[in-house]
C-alpha cells in the first residue's frame, strides 16, 4: 500500500489571513467614518493605532506561517502572503506618519511671519480629547519652525492689493476652501467684477461718427473735494478659511493677510490643525502649495 504524506496545516497562517482582513477593514472604516464627519479625529487616530497593533500581530503570524512552510512544508503559504500584504497596507501609512512625528518638530500652527503672525478673526474651535494640546505658541516653537521649514516665507508682489486679492480668492476657490470671515476684502473687491455678456446692450446702434443729441453727456457739478471727505480704499485685508486634507479629511484653518506698501503687496499665511500638538508637516505643505499656485497666477510680479 503506497504511503501518502499528509502535509500539516499552519494555524498561524490561517489566523494571519483572517486577522489581516479584520485589521484592514477596521482601518478603512475609521478613515471613511472620519472623512464623512461621523468619527472625530482623535477617535479615528485611536482606532488606527489599534489597527496598527493588530497589523503587527498579523505580520508576526504571517512570518510564522512562512517559517513553518519552509521547515516542515505546512500548508498556508497563500494565507500567509495575504495576511502579510494586508498588514503592510495598514502599517505603511502609519509608519510614514510615525516617521514624520519623530523627524519634524512638534507644531500645530505654522506661519510665514514668525515675528508678527496674523491674528485669527474667529479662533478655531478646539475640542478637548486624549491628544495633548498646547495653549500658546511660544518663541521656541517659532524658532523650531524656522529650522524645519526655512522655505516658509511671505511673498511680495509688485501690484495693487485689489489685484492680488482677486488672485488669492481664485486660488482659494480652486482649492475648495470655505471662507469663514474677512476684514477689508469686501471694500476691495466691490466693483471689480466683470460685467456678464448677458447684461450687455446688444441692441445699441453702431457708432456712425456723428453726434447723437439724445446720447449727449449731461453736465454735472464737480464734487466738492475741498470740504468733503472721501474714505480711501483699504491697504490691509484678512481672509480666514477652513479646509480639509484630501484623503484623511483632517480639518485645517487658514488665514491670509494682505498688506499694501507703496506699489507692492505683501502676502502672509497662517495654517493650523485643530487636534494634537503635531501636524505631521501638513500645514507647511498647505502653505507651500498655496503660495506656488499664487506665484503662477501672479507670474511676473512676484518678489522677495
Amino acid at each position: 500500500m503506497p504511503f501518502r504524506h499528509q502535509r500539516p496545516i499552519s494555524t498561524a497562517a490561517s489566523w494571519s489571513r483572517s486577522l489581516g482582513r479584520f485589521t484592514l477593514v477596521l482601518a478603512l472604516l475609521a478613515v471613511l467614518l472620519h472623512r464623512i464627519s461621523m468619527l472625530a479625529l482623535p477617535n479615528a487616530i485611536a482606532v488606527l493605532l489599534l489597527a496598527a497593533f493588530l497589523a503587527c500581530i498579523t505580520l508576526g503570524l504571517a512570518l510564522i506561517g512562512f517559517f513553518m512552510l519552509w521547515q516542515i512544508g505546512a500548508k498556508g503559504g497563500h494565507a500567509s502572503f495575504s495576511g502579510l500584504v494586508m498588514a503592510l497596507l495598514v502599517l505603511a501609512p502609519v509608519g510614514v506618519a510615525a516617521s514624520r512625528h519623530l523627524t519634524l518638530p512638534s507644531l500645530y500652527d505654522v506661519t510665514t511671519d514668525v515675528d508678527d503672525p496674523p491674528n485669527w478673526l474667529e479662533p478655531p474651535p478646539i475640542s478637548p480629547s486624549w491628544l495633548p494640546r498646547g495653549d500658546v505658541i511660544d518663541p521656541a516653537d517659532r524658532r523650531a519652525q524656522l529650522e524645519a521649514y526655512p522655505q516658509i516665507t511671505g511673498r511680495r508682489y509688485d501690484g495693487a492689493i485689489d489685484r492680488v486679492l482677486l488672485a488669492v480668492s481664485a486660488a482659494a476657490d480652486e482649492a475648495d476652501w470655505e471662507l469663514v470671515a474677512n476684514v477689508g476684502a469686501d471694500a476691495l473687491v466691490d466693483g471689480l467684477e466683470e460685467i456678464p455678456e448677458s447684461e450687455l446692450d446688444d441692441d445699441a446702434p453702431a457708432p456712425t461718427g456723428e453726434a447723437d443729441p439724445a446720447r449727449a453727456p449731461v453736465p454735472l457739478p464737480r464734487p466738492d473735494t475741498e470740504s468733503g471727505w472721501f474714505e480711501p480704499l483699504p491697504t490691509y485685508a484678512l481672509l480666514q478659511y477652513r479646509t480639509k486634507t484630501l484623503v484623511l479629511g483632517i480639518p485645517q484653518d487658514v488665514l491670509v493677510r494682505l498688506s499694501e506698501e507703496e506699489e507692492t503687496t505683501f502676502v502672509d499665511l497662517r495654517a493650523a490643525t485643530r487636534d494634537g500638538n503635531h501636524d505631521l508637516g501638513l500645514n507647511a505643505e498647505l502653505i507651500n502649495g498655496f503660495l506656488r499656485d499664487l506665484d503662477v497666477r501672479l507670474l511676473g510680479i512676484a518678489g522677495g
